[in-house]
């Protein structure tokens, strides 16, 4: 019994850490299945900004993609019921540990109260132009 809380007790550090709280949806809910894997989505119920994700900056995707300075790292499809302000939290947060310093959004949708896009990441050597 005191193995489970402290795996249970160092898996919520882990995601606190990771600067959003977060819940795992029951069993129950349908899987995501995009380029053949599988997904389990996470509802994030709050998001604070981590140190150094003010450094993390929002550019035109045009921009960013067509940057002989940028390299994509990663694209992500995100789905929130949180405000815009924090909405956007998130997804710096998440570029940060990522290892990204630049963050564009395409595919912005909002419906019955959810947001869902897809963010991609890019580190750049340098922002000039952007």
């Amino acid at each position: 019994m005191q193995n489970i809380k402290m795996l249970m007790l160092s898996f919520t550090m882990a995601l606190l850490v990771a600067g959003c709280q977060v819940t795992i949806p029951p069993a129950n809910n349908q899987s995501v299945n995009n380029s053949g894997t599988n997904a389990t989505t996470l509802t994030i119920l709050d998001a604070k900004a981590l140190k150094g994700s003010e450094k993390v900056s929002v550019h035109a995707y045009s921009y960013t993609r067509g940057s002989d300075f940028c390299s994509r790292t990663i694209a992500l499809k995100f789905s929130s019921e949180l405000p815009y302000t924090q909405t956007l939290i998130a997804m710096r947060n998440r570029a940060l540990v990522t290892g990204a310093n630049a963050l564009s959004i395409t595919g912005w949708e909002e419906k019955n109260g959810i947001t869902t896009f897809t963010g991609h990441f890019f580190d750049c050597h340098s922002k000039k132009g952007l």
